[in-house]
């Protein structure tokens, strides 16, 4: 088994132009509006079965394979729902883990978040990252 290899600077700027091509195409929308730090669905309107549309177009562009939940399960880690999210509302351990997971949204995590709303957070940037990490091997 050989260790992952960071992706270079030039690797990253080409996936980083990819995504926002993919993106652009699945919300028909011109590329100059999406940028790295473009919410999806507060910026460009997207909607979550968009997000599937997305989702699946990068799997194909990559070869990558993202599955149903795998950023929830991320999200979570090893704490139950109910410590993850008590009452329907992310507990401050449960934002901590999303600000680590999602650097780019750490301003929009904010205490009252609810799970179903940790779609809002994604931004082009947050879809880099995932490529980036499955591309080296990595489970998000």
């Amino acid at each position: 088994m050989t260790a992952a290899v960071p992706a270079s600077a030039a690797e990253v700027q080409k996936i980083e132009q990819q995504v926002r091509e993919v993106v652009a195409e699945a919300l028909a929308r011109d590329l100059s509006e999406v940028k790295l730090e473009t919410l999806l669905m507060g910026d460009l309107g997207a909607e979550s079965l968009d997000f599937l549309d997305i989702v699946f177009k990068l799997e194909r562009a990559f070869d990558i394979q993202i599955t149903r939940g795998e950023m929830e399960r991320a999200a979570r880690g090893t704490m139950s729902d109910e410590e993850f999210a008590p009452g329907g509302v992310i507990s401050e351990t449960g934002l901590a883990r999303l600000r680590e997971l999602m650097p780019e949204a750490a301003s929009h995590i904010q205490p009252g978040l609810r799970p179903a709303q940790i779609l809002s957070l994604f931004s082009v940037k947050t879809f880099v990252n995932l490529v980036l990490a499955k591309r080296q091997g990595q489970s998000v």
